[in-house]
């Protein structure tokens, strides 16, 4: 009998033990050699028989050769290697086999696929394999999420600068810090939040031959998973990764459902408000020549990217939004200049920077005099602790004591009362200095061709951040007699209004341009 011979097992574990693919090998020549069956050729592998089938190299390997070579059986260790799969897949693969006349020879049983009683007896097996297989499934996703509940690693390497303990060890699944690796790490977050990006950061690491978490060199996205990753939180997730649909991408969220989440799992390398700063951060900036408004425009609520097409650079709202605006770059720039020099111009915007300049040079003086007044109270404290130490030894009379001490008494009553009560400082008149400022203003914001450059400074030291509110033009594209759409140039989303934070107090001055135009 001329026989393909087939070894597969689904793990690496299987490999190690006792089914492994020697194992199957050794059993297969000695009854090839008892049984006289001539070996046109063995395939081995490591793969999981619930794949699909085109997913399945060992497989499609056996598959060619059976098309080729045309031999008379298959021989599997067990049924399982071959029909634990999908059932449209055991179906195709069976009925391949029998249209090839190829047997299949489980063990020292043979199995003739041209009769129907032999035919049931494999799919009623292929149905007990797959049943089994799912089963199996089931207790490892159970086992898995017992283990993510208690905040354990249940599946995959260990991040950089963790290392899980080893099989026995009673810590299994608590990650263990590796110090070495964990001041990379807080090194990689610490560059992030002084506004470097993850290509600058990697190229910083490889000049300096940082290993990468492979040995290799850092590249982007590792940096990106390193600064995404929660777990240096001290936080143990689970099923964060989700599959796209359609596709063998996988993208992460935190939040999504099935994601279980353990805070204090195991020793954090970072703080979780450090975290937080570094990934709600606004993008650093890549480009030579950065646009007017990048690391300061949010558009409806999100921040915004800049990009470019063939014809007109723009910003926009983060990919996979549903509604994120995209505005021109001309458009924003001009309404956001526009809103900052209206906000400039503004009497009440001065007077609030020089009050603001008033209350902190108010409080450093408040300050210097209740500093003194304390040195003063300690002083006068140990004089009185000085007198009754005189009048135990005798070196004071009693009316002597009594009139020293009462005076000392009242000067530590009058410097208390000062400490508790700060009396405010009299108001200034700034109504001069305010139309001064003003006026200087209008002239700086009214120079024409004031580069790009002195804008973003302007607008930078004025605002921590910019928010644009902007909603779809609602003007329909013109048609001509003949009802083909005009090319006119519309822009497809209008600014309703400008919002500046200013300063780090986070004071919010607004510009509605819908009512302003």
């Amino acid at each position: 009998m001329r026989v393909i011979g087939m070894f597969r097992v689904s793990t690496e574990q299987q490999a190690a033990e006792g089914a492994s693919l020697d194992a199957q090998e050794r059993q297969y020549h000695e009854r090839a050699r008892r049984n006289g069956w001539k070996t046109l050729a063995t395939f081995r592998g490591c793969e999981s028989a619930t794949q699909a089938r085109t997913e399945r190299q060992v497989l499609q390997e056996v598959l060619s050769c059976v098309r080729e070579s045309k031999p008379e059986a298959i021989y599997v260790h067990e049924q399982s290697r071959l029909t634990r799969g999908d059932e449209l897949e055991v179906a195709t693969l069976m009925r391949e086999l029998r249209e090839q006349g190829v047997r299949i020879l489980v063990g020292d049983a043979v199995r003739d696929l041209s009769s129907i009683d032999e035919r049931f007896m494999v799919g009623i097996q292929s149905l007990v394999d797959r049943a089994e297989a799912e089963r199996i499934k089931e207790r490892v996703a159970r086992g898995k999420r017992e283990k993510a509940l208690n905040g354990l690693k249940n599946s995959g390497p260990a991040p950089y600068g963790y290392r899980s303990p080893p099989t026995g060890d009673p810590n299994r699944g608590v990650l263990q810090v590796i110090p070495t690796e964990a001041a990379v790490v807080r090194r990689i977050f610490d560059l992030a939040l002084n506004g470097a990006s993850t290509r600058g950061i990697a190229q910083k690491l490889n000049s300096e031959a940082v290993p990468s978490p492979r040995g290799g060199k850092w590249g982007k996205t590792t940096g990106t998973r390193a600064l995404e990753n929660i777990a240096y939180t001290g936080t143990h997730v689970s099923g964060a990764w989700q599959a796209e649909r359609g596709s063998r991408t996988f993208r992460l969220d935190l939040d999504g459902d099935g994601v279980v989440k353990v805070d204090d799992a195991h020793e954090p390398i970072v703080s979780t408000a450090l975290w937080e700063q570094v990934n709600t951060r606004h993008p650093p900036v890549t480009a030579r020549e950065p646009r007017l408004l990048t690391g300061l425009l949010w558009m409806n609520g999100h921040p915004a990217h800049g990009d470019t097409t063939s014809r007109t650079s723009f910003y926009r709202g983060p990919r996979g939004v549903n509604g994120a605006p995209w505005i021109p770059v001309e458009e924003a720039d001009r309404a956001v200049w526009d809103a900052a020099c209206t906000v400039i111009r503004s009497p009440e915007m001065i007077e609030a920077a020089l009050l603001h300049l008033e209350s902190q040079e108010d409080t450093q003086e408040l300050a210097e005099d209740r500093s003194a007044d304390l040195q003063h109270l300690t002083r006068l404290e140990a004089r009185l602790d000085g007198l009754i130490t005189m009048r135990a030894d005798g070196e004071l009379t009693k009316s002597e004591f009594a009139k020293k001490s009462a005076a000392l008494r009242d000067s530590i009553s009058s410097v208390k009362k000062r400490l508790a009560i700060a009396p405010p400082k009299p108001p200034r008149d700034r109504r001069d200095e305010v139309m001064k400022l003003v006026a200087a203003a209008r002239v700086v914001v009214g120079r024409t061709g004031l580069s790009k450059s002195d804008r973003s400074t302007v607008l930078r030291s004025l605002a921590s951040r910019i928010d644009v509110a902007a909603s779809r033009n609602p003007v329909k594209q013109p048609r001509d007699d003949k009802g083909r759409l005009q090319t006119v140039s519309r822009p497809p989303w209008l600014v309703d209004q400008v919002t500046l934070h200013i300063g780090s107090s986070g004071e919010r001055r607004s510009r509605h341009l819908a009512t302003a135009c």
